[in-house]
């Protein structure tokens, strides 16, 4: 007993140590767990495995402030698709609470899955949770940035002196704040981007080719480490920002070629970019490095997103339909179709 009791002094103080140092760590994990249990959910998603996906997704939302609102509604169709009512409506509750603009998420539902009653049961629940200045600030930000678009020909100088002042203030923010997110000002209509996200866009844009534009990575990379910002979202902005030593940052699209005189076969097939080995590995490991899906993973979503009527939303996903010349014979759009897919890897 003697021996045991002079251990527990030296116990505690490292359990001190271990819980004070490794918080911070702790949390910033928390974050990449959090993304990957999102991936298992929305991969069970697509073999039918909902009740799968649900058990996923409530461990997920335990590792963050705030869930991402794309999880949130994927969770209520799973819980929907599972007969899971009660699940299904703590999800809704939680993002009717957080969103300014529900229009989408009601149609959604009361279309297909719910009453009239049980609807106007959860909108009469509904507690404001969220930074409504805040949003409003960050839907102004919005307006200025779209006021003189698109007449680039006589607003250029303004357009881009506008966008440097948003993304300065944005900015400012993220540095006494944190980057503005679903924490604080919920979750938009379309529970994807936020307002705001219109800046990043430009000027990772314009960075692209004035590199005196200032370089994003680092505010994104805050923003994903801090679950602020979805990581496919984060890739999408460094893509078009294209440092090219940075890393390939692929934004990973489905691509669909569509004409009236092209047979159903070709017209319903969905092509991909095909890479190399090497590059593949490169690209995954960069994804896996900003809590994003893997090439593969997206492969298996993109499949499933085109055979089932489930409105999921699955960020990863980016999906291009062209239409090709509608003058062109037969033989010039079998033509056309064969020269835009050339290099390309068939999925459907």
């Amino acid at each position: 007993m003697k021996i045991f009791h002079s251990h527990i002094p030296t116990y505690l103080i490292l359990l001190s140590f271990i819980t004070f140092f490794g918080c911070k760590h702790e949390r910033q994990d928390d974050v990449e767990k959090y993304h990957q249990l999102v991936n298992d959910a929305e991969l069970a998603i697509c073999d039918g495995e909902y009740r799968v996906a649900l058990d996923n997704y409530g461990i997920a939302f335990r590792k963050i402030k705030r869930p991402f609102g794309k999880d949130l509604y994927n969770a209520a169709l799973a819980a929907q698709a599972s007969e899971f009512r009660a699940e299904r409506d703590q999800y809704l509750q939680q993002l009717i609470d957080g969103s300014e603009d529900i229009a989408i998420l009601k149609a959604i539902f009361l279309s297909n899955f719910m009453t009239v009653q049980e609807w106007k049961i959860l909108e009469g629940n509904r507690v404001r949770a969220f930074n409504e200045s805040l949003r409003e600030e960050m839907e102004q930000m919005k307006a200025r940035d779209q006021q003189f678009r698109p007449d680039y020909d006589n607003y250029d100088d303004t357009i881009n002196a506008i966008r440097s002042a948003n993304l300065k203030g944005l900015l400012q923010i993220s540095e006494t704040e944190g980057f503005p997110s679903q924490i604080e000002i919920g979750y938009s209509e379309n529970l994807r981007a936020q307002p705001h996200h219109l800046v990043l866009h430009h000027t990772a844009q314009r960075r692209s080719y004035d590199k005196s534009i200032s370089d994003l990575e680092p505010t994104l990379r805050q923003a994903v480490t801090e679950g602020r910002l979805d990581p496919e979202l984060a890739i999408r902005y460094l893509k078009y920002q294209d440092d090219q030593e940075k890393g390939k940052f692929e934004v990973y699209a489905t691509w669909q070629y569509r004409h009236t005189l092209l047979p159903d076969s070709m017209s319903s097939s969905l092509w991909v970019p095909a890479f190399s080995r090497a590059d593949l590995t490169e690209i995954n490991e960069l994804r896996s490095d900003w809590y994003a899906n893997s090439i593969q993973d997206i492969q298996t979503k993109a499949r499933y997103m085109e055979e089932t009527s489930w409105p999921f939303i699955f960020t990863s996903v980016q999906k291009s339909v062209a239409e090709l010349a509608e003058e062109s014979t037969p033989e010039e759009a079998v033509e056309q179709y064969l020269l835009f897919t050339d290099g390309m890897k068939r999925v459907r």
